[in-house]
């Protein structure tokens, strides 16, 4: 997947999708509520292409069909939707084409659609491969409807983005590990990973009014995500989205849970705190001064926010003085005793 992309989202919230998912409330989460149409694509797909900051920055143009399940429209919605975007495809302004949609709405029919109107990637809301916190979330979906989804979509030579939730009613560090562990299997092109938030409008916000649901912690979350993010690194798998964007009408209807604005650079501060602690237990107990030379793009992660991971090194080894240092040309972290 390119890094050098510019998406153009036409959000379609709810659209295609029987179910309300109790976590779901795409018009709050997108603040879009008006219906994808042909002028609305237009506009849409005009403005960002106006953009001279966007295509300064962007090699490849994407259209991307969000909020809804896009193939559970009717055939020939979907073959409308995509049409509009046809000219703009054969005349170049636009490479690809890539949609969200549902498990349980993939078959060899629609795939042949979309490989016809240039479509390139699907993304699947996995959310959760464990069946009691589906059922418990109202996204009830056998483990083998996302498994021949999953494969249909790779020997159609389609990319594949699967997007995950951590936090849902009745997950557990455990089972959004073994989530993190179905995924991996799939072998995905990219995953998006959201902490579940309550949002006025869904049903989770009625659970979390009566008590019935107990969103996590921040502190919970970081440390579940800090490991997926490990994983995923360790398969070159990108997260392409940690976390809800800031949007205005999210943010107004954000009512409780593990929300940060900026939550991947505070897992990525708790990796760094990880790898340099690690290198700390290797000194002997009397040693009281660190010296570390970090690469220079990380100095701030390594540092912590708020310079959190020095204070935390110096207070869990009892150090008189820790330093961190930026070292040009480095790529990791190495430790000077002093």
């Amino acid at each position: 997947m390119s890094l050098n992309r510019l998406i153009i989202p036409i959000f379609i919230p709810h659209q295609g999708c029987p179910y309300r998912c109790s976590f779901c409330d795409q018009k709050n989460i997108s603040g879009v509520n008006a219906k994808a149409d042909k002028e609305l694509v237009e506009s849409t797909i005009d403005q960002y292409l106006r953009s001279s900051e966007s295509n300064a920055r962007s090699k490849v143009c994407e259209v991307a069909f969000y909020g809804g399940s896009f193939t559970g429209l009717p055939l020939e919605r979907q073959s409308s939707l995509l049409s509009f975007v046809q000219p703009l495809l054969k005349e170049g302004k636009v490479q690809s084409i890539r949609v969200s949609t549902h498990p349980l709405f993939i078959n060899e029919e629609i795939l042949r659609n979309l490989h016809r109107f240039g479509v390139t990637t699907i993304e699947l809301g996995i959310q959760s491969t464990d069946q009691n916190v589906l059922t418990l979330s109202g996204r009830e979906c056998s483990w083998s409807a996302m498994d021949e989804a999953t494969k249909l979509i790779q020997e159609f030579g389609f990319n594949l983005g699967l997007q995950m939730m951590s936090g849902l009613p009745g997950d557990t560090e455990e089972t959004f590990a073994q989530t993190v562990e179905d995924v991996l299997n799939w072998n995905p092109d990219f995953v998006r990973i959201y902490p579940t938030l309550v949002i006025k409008g869904t049903e989770i916000h009625e659970m979390y009014l009566s008590k019935v649901f107990v969103p996590w912690s921040l502190e919970k979350t970081i440390s579940a995500l800090k490991e997926a993010v490990l994983k995923f690194r360790s398969r070159n798998i990108p997260i392409i989205r940690l976390g809800l964007p800031s949007e205005p009408s999210m943010l107004e209807n954000f009512v409780a849970g593990p929300y940060h604005p900026s939550i991947r650079y505070l897992i990525d501060c708790r990796i760094g705190l990880d790898e340099l602690s690690a290198m700390v237990k290797e000194l002997p107990v009397s040693q009281k001064s660190i010296n570390f030379q970090v690469p220079v793009k990380k100095l701030s992660i390594y540092k912590g926010h708020k310079l959190e991971n020095v204070q935390k090194i110096k207070e869990t080894f009892n150090l008189n003085e820790v330093t961190v240092n930026p070292l040009e040309g480095l790529e990791c972290p190495q430790m000077i005793a002093a």
